[in-house]
């Protein structure tokens, strides 16, 4: 759940300006990590249902390897030319500026 509503956000805003595209090549990792970690110690044991044995980290770890494919998808491919800013920020910062102006006189 906790990945929807940013990739929701990537998409109608049709940019990733604002957030740091690190955090998600690390939880990339972290999720093939995980199941390299299930599938190594179900070859050491020489019973492959270790990976079923353990459908939630299984699971999470494949959801979270899909969000941050997205991510990256979006990040690198569709919108790597995005500049659009936030009309809010544009619109503080014509606030901020008449309130500049209006103190000077």
């Amino acid at each position: 759940m906790k990945y929807i509503p940013q990739a929701w956000t990537n998409f109608k805003r049709k940019s990733t300006v604002g957030w740091s595209i690190i955090q998600v090549q690390l939880d990339f990792w972290g999720g093939i990590l995980s199941i390299s970690q299930l599938i190594i110690d179900s070859s050491l044991q020489g019973d492959w249902s270790g990976i079923a044995g353990n459908p939630a980290k299984f699971a999470l770890a494949n959801i979270s390897i899909v969000f941050d494919i997205i991510f990256m998808s979006q990040h690198y491919i569709l919108y790597r030319k995005a500049t659009r800013v936030e009309e809010s920020s544009i619109e503080s910062a014509s606030e901020e500026s008449s309130l500049l102006r209006d103190g000077r006189t």
